[in-house]
């Protein structure tokens, strides 16, 4: 009869693993292991759907060899029997990566013909979530999101330069996307495989850039031990993104010029010359046409690269695109099981963004962490964590507003609780901050005791230091149960 599963059985008794591989092997494969040694043995030459792995073996702790299985095998699922009822056991084996568990008894043989075809159900949906996940990870990876007139007119605008090999240059202050522009350009073309290679011009070092850009001869310059092809070979037919291309030293830029002008480049070191076809995207946060001016840029290399522009916009102003990239970094970051609460999206929308999108990828990646912590798959408003909002007592008023109900699923005990505390907190700081930190001035001008005063700001994990205010990292709903009933 043809078989449903191909498993490993790991069991020290001969007698109570020649059973089990009796009962199982009539509609599965089953093969058989007696202690750690062999099963790594038998691991390392064939792969399982399923090992049926015996907590004590002679020759160490069964749980030891879970990694070893996933490591070689990460869809193999792993069953562990165990005499131990004791649920702090089971939940050690399941934390060291075990699926399932059955516990030795007289039933054990139907609770493996039930467990075993559940969990390897469970495994291969879970692999197909992740799947999944990572197709729609891969399908935004450089998509430009957001329903801002700007952003709207920027994904136009790339999808009409399809097929181009126009030079782009793209301009725009740090961190608004220059480089997710140029990969969108790329991304775009029908072949999916057109190189893309890219060089940070402002971090590679004057004497090295040329060697980067165009490669070089073995022994052309010391250390140089082999002969290297540059940036420009490597995206030929593809292209070539220079981030920071102010940045350039104008040795270099006399050479480029060159390369763009002849579509050639010429190794360092050597004299034959190697023919390229390759678009060449350069960003900059610097003014290139103040930069001519200065004589700090060439104004041939400018007009050369200056063939397309593409400026991209602060994230300020067009604040409602935060939503969808704060969703997508959230999915990149934590998974499609983490969500984004109300709250979190006002903490966000209420917040300018001098560092862009670079600022708010961290401050997404920060919130995915403290949830976490949380043992929650949800960012809510305590998750978020931005800049030094310490002394913005705009932008805290902001957050305060956010918590206002505005419908009736807004109107419950805990929200009204949690607003009480984030409001009461606030007030607190703000008392502080007038105060320097003088939590004896603000006792006697709030005309209460000082008792009180102490054990509400550290409850609210306020601290003050050399008369300024921080603030505990720790979320407040850890702090709840003891202070919200003070607050009655």
């Amino acid at each position: 009869m043809k078989s449903n599963f191909k498993i490993l059985l790991v069991e020290d008794s001969k007698a109570f693993r020649e059973s089990i591989s009796q009962l199982l092997g009539v509609y599965n494969d089953v093969d058989e292991a007696d202690n750690l040694a062999d099963a790594r043995k038998t691991l390392s030459s064939k792969s399982y759907d399923v090992v049926i792995l015996d907590k004590g073996l002679p020759d160490g702790d069964g749980i030891n060899l879970i990694s070893f299985i996933k490591d070689s095998n990460p869809n193999c699922v792993v069953i562990i029997l165990t005499s131990d009822s004791d649920f702090s056991s089971v939940k050690h084996c399941i934390a060291r990566g075990a699926d399932d568990y059955v516990i030795k008894s007289e039933n054990i043989i139907p609770d493996l013909l039930v467990r075993i075809p559940v969990a390897v159900s469970k495994a291969a949906s879970s692999r197909r979530l992740e799947n999944l996940e990572q197709q729609v990870k891969d399908a935004f990876k450089y998509e430009i999101v957001g329903k801002s007139p700007a952003t709207i007119e920027l994904r136009e605008y790339i999808l009409s330069l399809k097929g181009t090999q126009a030079n782009v240059l793209i301009t725009g202050e740090s961190g608004t996307g220059k480089e997710l522009v140029a990969r969108r350009l790329n991304a775009i073309e029908d072949d999916g495989k057109r190189p893309f290679i890219a060089l940070n011009c402002g971090a590679i070092p004057e004497n090295l850039i040329e060697s980067e850009l165009f490669g070089h001869k073995k022994g052309s310059y010391t250390g140089a031990t082999m002969d290297r092809p540059g940036r420009f070979e490597l995206a030929n037919n593809g292209d070539i993104f220079l981030d920071e291309i102010g940045e350039m030293p104008l040795s270099a830029q006399v050479r480029l010029l060159r390369v763009i002008q002849e579509g050639e480049v010429t190794r360092v070191g050597e004299s034959r010359p190697i023919k390229i076809n390759c678009r060449v995207i350069a960003a900059t946060n610097q003014s290139l046409e103040n930069m001519v001016r200065q004589g700090k840029f060439r104004e041939d290399l400018f007009h050369r690269l200056n063939v397309i522009r593409i400026s991209t916009t602060p994230l300020r102003e067009r604040m409602s695109d935060i939503p969808d990239i704060a969703y997508l970094f959230t999915l990149q970051i934590g998974g499609a099981n983490f969500k984004i609460a109300n709250s979190a999206i006002a903490a966000l929308t209420s917040y300018e963004w001098p560092g862009n999108i670079r600022e708010l990828r961290n401050a997404i990646d920060r919130a995915v962490i403290s949830a976490r912590r949380r043992n929650a798959n949800e960012l809510v408003f305590e998750d978020i964590n931005i800049g030094s909002p310490i002394n913005d007592i705009k932008y805290r008023m902001r957050k305060i507003e956010a918590g206002l109900p505005t419908d009736k699923s807004d109107l419950t005990r805990k929200k009204y609780d949690d607003f009480l505390l984030i409001t009461h907190r606030e007030y607190l700081r703000s008392a502080l901050e007038v105060t320097r930190g003088n939590l004896i001035e603000l006792s006697n001008l709030l005309g209460v005791s000082r008792a009180t005063i102490f054990r509400r700001v550290s409850e609210l994990g306020l601290k003050v230091k050399n008369g300024h205010v921080y603030e505990d990292t720790t979320p407040l709903t850890n702090k709840f149960e003891t202070f919200s009933e003070r607050l009655q």
